[in-house]
């Protein structure tokens, strides 16, 4: 990452480089960032470089490109957090409110500036787009997320992880980590359109082992469904639809469906490698 001092110009139309570019790794990365790094950290993370940029008007921007080890993991933690128009940067990318966000081979990127004009936001564009050029070629998603049915599918509410920090600010499940979620399991969560206005949602886990597989679907079921039957399916509270079932090594639960039959429709939709 020394590489991006000499890559990334220290001039991008108005702005300058402003003060020395700073590099923190997994054991300073809450030196930089008191709130939030634990979502960073339950990823492959390795470090990120920072630089900052100094406007015509007093104004600043950052620059953060975070190396999170490899293409999946960059695309993890992008595709956890999205809530903004696309800005056609990287291989995904979305921009809103001063801060832009993208992905590039195994890098995540955001740019970001407190000032929300028409000049800053160009010059966070600006910014981003000189970026870019400096982190190499695409890479491949992660290969969980092509497993998920298609159909009735919202692209851009699906999401990597691996963490229950990730899975609950995307959904949250139970303060306690009750699937055993760890570095060690691959996770993707999806949205789906229904007949109604509300979304249903799918989980899927990949564990090491169908041992693990089948113990965190007990755990589950017992800490959030106890009324499922041998099906894992039940009805909750707010006459919703929860089904968790277990397919080799892999946990497949369906959060918030209308009905019984489109939780099951879905969860036998998954497409699972052969063994």
């Amino acid at each position: 990452m020394d590489d991006f001092e000499r890559s990334i110009p220290k001039k991008i139309g108005a702005w300058q480089a402003s003060g020395k570019d700073q590099l923190y790794n997994r054991e300073t990365l809450y030196d930089y960032m008191d709130g939030g790094a634990e979502v960073y950290l339950a990823f492959d993370f390795r470090q990120v470089w920072v630089r900052k940029y100094a406007g015509p008007g007093g104004g600043g921007l950052t620059l953060d490109i975070y190396d999170m080890g490899s293409p999946g993991e960059a695309f993890g933690i992008f595709s956890c957090d999205r809530e903004d128009p696309g800005a056609g940067i990287g291989q995904g990318s979305e921009y809103g409110f001063g801060l832009l966000r993208f992905h590039q081979g195994r890098f995540f990127v955001t740019v970001m500036t407190a000032d929300e004009d028409e000049a800053s936001g160009k010059a966070v564009l600006d910014v981003g787009r000189a970026a870019v050029k400096a982190l190499g070629s695409p890479g491949p998603g992660p290969d969980i997320v092509g497993f998920l049915p298609r159909e009735s599918l919202r692209p851009d509410r699906t999401s990597y992880f691996h963490g229950n920090v990730n899975l609950n600010n995307r959904y949250f499940v139970a303060s306690e980590n009750i699937l055993g979620l760890d570095r060690s399991t691959d996770c993707a969560f999806a949205e789906y359109e229904t007949a109604s206005d509300k979304p249903g949602y799918l989980l899927l886990v990949r564990y090491a082992g169908a041992e693990r597989a089948i113990a965190a679907r007990r755990s589950f079921l017992s800490s959030y469904a106890p009324e499922a039957g041998p099906e894992g399916l039940a009805q909750t509270e707010n006459k919703k639809w929860v089904s968790a079932v277990v397919r080799d090594r892999y946990l497949i639960i369906v959060f918030e469906s209308p009905s019984p039959d489109w939780a099951r429709k879905l969860g036998s939709s998954v497409g699972l490698p052969a063994k």
